[in-house]
């Protein structure tokens, strides 16, 4: 595609108005409109972030966390479709051997791809693949995909095939979405608009073309920024989001402070200041929460570059930024909930939305408080620098 990044952040904040009106249908609906999945398609704005051999644009580790970011901004659920569409499709791009490849990729249309990674099937090993048998939660956007990935573990004669560590070999099946059984609704407190309903499906035929290893998978297309691995490029999506929410957040408590009077007071919020001091501290806590992430993706960016592979370090600092991203998000989220009183619970505010989705974001594996303690075990391990290839 022709668009820079700087256009396709101009076209988002163009579609703004009518990708939220979107997302207040998806609130009761429990899925973003088609209309919402078109426009993004339309404009373009998934495609960009997607490698150059699908048409993608984005080579710079900045820019794909700026436009994760602004697609957060826009709207949590709509954000968050935005980065699970991206990941599965960039890494199908990536890993998929060339006879799928083609058949996914094809100059008709850039395709919705949908799904997650647990390793929820088992996979017999057949002759030309695999017999596919699994249930998978929290297939964010797979109303809207023309394919679903799904992460399985191997078996052969009814046993577990182990990689060299002694540890299940996790695959991943990329699926035709009318292959799968969708099932179940989607009722949470946020996200409401990202329709995260389960899909299975029974003894499908997988060809192995359409399968790829999920640990240390060898890519074969891409660039640097894309190469960066599965964990590390997922850890970036979601500290991505929460940036973008947390900019949500305080661009509506801006908005809300010139007019906002608590009760017993004699002034609007913009006036008080407790309210500007928490204000700023929210929002340099953002920017330095941004400038860690995009510090760590452009070192692993860089590293992949030069070195064709990341050093143990670099995916350590990736997590923790994204973690601590997420952190701060709910920290900015508290501190609105705490300054803006019956705004930030009235669900006439888009404040109000914003806040539940961020706590609804936060329980994800990812970038759990876990997170820390994983990245923290790492620095007493002797082989700390580490290279992984890409």
């Amino acid at each position: 595609m022709n668009q820079t990044g700087q256009q396709i952040k101009e076209l988002l904040t163009y579609h703004q108005q009518a990708l939220r009106e979107y997302a207040d249908r998806a609130e009761s609906a429990g899925r973003m409109p088609d209309e919402a999945i078109a426009t993004a398609r339309q404009c373009g704005f998934w495609q960009y972030l997607c490698p150059q051999e699908i048409g993608g644009g984005c080579t710079d580790a900045a820019e794909l966390i700026d436009i994760w970011k602004a697609c957060a901004t826009v709207d949590g659920s709509f954000g968050w479709l935005s980065i699970a569409s991206v990941l599965a499709t960039t890494h199908c791009a990536l890993y998929l051997q060339p006879s799928a490849w083609q058949q996914i990729f094809t100059e008709d249309t850039f395709p919705v791809i949908a799904g997650q990674y647990q390793p929820n099937g088992r996979g017999k090993i057949t002759e030309g693949g695999y017999t596919l048998t699994g249930k998978w939660a929290f297939g964010s956007g797979i109303h809207h995909a023309d394919w679903a990935v799904a992460g399985f573990i191997q078996t052969r004669e009814s046993e577990i095939v182990k990689d060299i560590g002694g540890k299940p070999e996790i695959m991943i099946a990329v699926i035709p979405r009318e292959s799968l059984t969708l099932s179940g609704d989607w009722d949470t407190t946020g996200l409401r608009g990202t329709g995260s309903i389960n899909y299975s499906c029974e003894n499908l035929f997988i060809p192995a073309a359409f399968c790829y290893r999920f640990d240390n998978p060898e890519a074969l297309r891409g660039g640097g920024l894309h190469r960066i691995g599965i964990t590390e490029i997922s850890a970036v999506s979601h500290g991505s989001w929460a940036l973008g929410m947390a900019q949500r957040v305080t661009d509506e408590m801006r908005s809300l402070a010139k007019k906002t009077l608590r009760a017993n007071e004699g002034a609007p919020l913009a006036k008080k200041e407790t309210f500007l001091l928490d204000l700023a501290r929210a929002t340099a806590r953002l920017r330095s929460a941004q400038a860690f992430l995009t510090s760590a993706t452009m070192q692993a960016q860089y590293e992949v570059e030069n070195f064709a592979a990341i050093a143990s370090h670099t995916r350590s600092e990736i997590r923790l930024a994204a973690t601590y991203a997420n952190e701060i998000c709910a920290e900015i989220g508290e501190i609105a909930c705490r300054q803006m009183g019956t705004a930030a619970i009235a669900r006439r505010n888009p404040l109000e939305r914003a806040l539940r989705d961020i706590q609804t974001g936060r329980q994800h594996m990812m970038i759990s408080p876990q997170s820390y303690i994983n990245v923290a075990k790492t620095w007493f391990e002797v082989n700390d620098d580490s290279r992984q290839n890409r």
